[in-house]
């Protein structure tokens, strides 16, 4: 059973299957970043400096992703990758409008020098606050990935809106289901992950 989640809508608050989702941004920046601040011995003894800076710059970007920028490149809803990173925006998105999806972990925006430092600490990005990264639902995803790419922010259609309620996701191990974040896992400690929404 999908739980419907309370939220205020964004844009013109229009998530319809058939939509596509698309994330712009790299996911896992405010994670990482506090990793950098944080645990910089170990990264030290790991990784060059030259590296280091490079992630940094990265963690440190700009991107401006207004919400009037995002309406006028075509995004009709989003929701800010925040605590619990993209798989909680997914979760999120897809319960208050009580909507199915299916998504592709591949195709999820990430720098690869994240990637690394997440290894080194056993950190999951998909799971990382993002700070400038969003997830966003728009009728066609792929003009709205070419009108970011024009303002230099990295974006991915990463999947579609769905019939039904069933939270699919598809990565290289396979197709499977999405968990209910840690932020919700309160709610009903009866219900397990999200196979049972289809």
């Amino acid at each position: 059973m999908m739980r419907k989640i309370i939220r205020e809508p964004n844009g013109s608050g229009i998530f319809e299957p058939g939509q596509d989702l698309v994330v712009a941004g790299a996911i896992g920046k405010r994670g990482v970043g506090l990793a950098l601040r944080e645990r910089k011995a170990e990264l030290s003894a790991r990784f060059s400096e030259e590296f280091l800076q490079t992630v940094r710059e990265q963690t440190e970007e700009k991107l401006d992703l207004t919400p009037e920028l995002l309406a006028r490149c075509g995004a009709t809803e989003w929701e800010y990758v925040g605590e619990g990173g993209v798989l909680a925006a997914l979760w999120i998105l897809s319960g208050a409008y009580m909507r199915g999806i299916s998504f592709s972990l591949t195709k999820i925006p990430v720098r690869q020098e994240m990637i690394e430092v997440c290894e080194l600490f056993d950190m999951n990005p998909y799971r990382l606050d993002s700070g400038e990264c969003v997830l966003a639902a728009a009728d066609n995803g792929g003009d709205l990935v070419s009108a970011l790419s024009e303002r230099g922010i990295m974006a991915a259609v990463i999947g579609k809106a769905e019939k039904g309620i069933a939270r699919k996701i598809t990565g290289n191990g396979g197709t499977g289901y999405l968990e209910r974040p840690r932020l919700y896992e309160r709610e009903d400690p009866n219900e397990g992950k999200d196979s049972g929404d289809h």
